[in-house]
């Protein structure tokens, strides 16, 4: 017995595929727009995405009138719709979830460990970590305090703070550098203004002269530092290594700052009020 289904018309049997097309260059021109970060005229979104002009315009109209873009002075911009998407992701994700995964691809970008650090009442917490040290044979507990004094990240995390603070709270017994010898105040300061200006901080000589820390900051929404990103070099010396570890470090400094901005991080915060309020 033989079935029998309606004949559909020809522009009803390739809708899916148009929508299918439809969707995927609208995509594109969001990704172009989110790669760009910036406004850009329709002409703009032509070249970089190789699309006919045509279609550049019959989409991006369409997402003008669903707010996925909307029209600026100086050209097409990310509308509300694509922020409240975006927000809802991170609402979703969380800070702790999206940060390890900037921490995981540092360390297979970099090969080393890489930790997110915060600064809990004077103490150096390594609050996230990813990645493996020596094969293996090394990684911090996540919630280990440190002493504060001998690391890169205490450089980067202090250095918007005031020196009669940071004095005030250190206690002279504490001032030791990776060797565990005396650390002068005024070598500290130094370093930790130095490290102000480069926007890195690197210590070398840890475990007993076979491992460097290479560390940047992490800057939420009003411009405080509450973290530092780090990782850890198989190497007595940063030198050598700075070429090929410090601009993925520093990307991934400013992905997680990008982060906070959109985003807060309420342990990080609470570390930093602590801080501010020891005096």
């Amino acid at each position: 017995m033989s079935s029998y289904l309606p004949a559909q018309p020809r522009s009803a049997a390739r809708m899916p595929a148009k929508r299918t097309n439809g969707t995927e260059r609208a995509l594109d021109i969001l990704d172009c727009m989110a790669r760009l970060n910036r406004s850009a005229s329709r002409v703009e979104l032509v070249s970089e995405t190789g699309m006919p002009r045509s279609t550049v315009y019959a989409v991006t109209e369409f997402l003008l009138q669903r707010g996925w873009l909307t029209e600026g002075p100086t050209g097409l911009l990310l509308g509300p719709q694509a922020g409240f998407i975006s927000n809802a992701y991170l609402h979703q994700q969380g800070f702790e979830h999206l940060a390890r995964q900037i921490l995981a691809e540092l360390s297979e970008q970099t090969g080393n460990l890489s930790e997110l650090d915060v600064i809990d009442n004077w103490y150096h917490v390594a609050a996230l970590s990813e990645g493996l040290f020596a094969q293996g044979y090394l990684r911090p507990v996540e919630g280990a305090r440190l002493p504060l004094m001998p690391t890169a990240a205490a450089r980067i995390m202090l250095a918007d703070l005031p020196e009669s603070l940071i004095r005030q709270n250190i206690p002279e017994e504490a001032l030791r550098d990776a060797h565990g010898a005396y650390l002068p105040w005024e070598r500290f300061i130094s370093e930790m203004r130095e490290g102000q200006l480069k926007g890195y901080v690197h210590i070398d000589g840890w475990l007993g002269g076979l491992a460097t820390t290479l560390a940047c900051p992490v800057v939420g929404e009003n411009g405080q530092i509450l973290a530092s990103v780090c990782i850890i070099i198989q190497s007595g010396s940063a030198a050598p290594h700075l070429a090929a570890n410090l601009p993925p470090l520093m990307e991934a400094g400013k992905k997680l700052s990008a982060l906070l901005r959109r985003m807060s991080w309420p342990y990080a915060e609470s570390c930093k009020r602590r801080l501010m309020s020891s005096g």
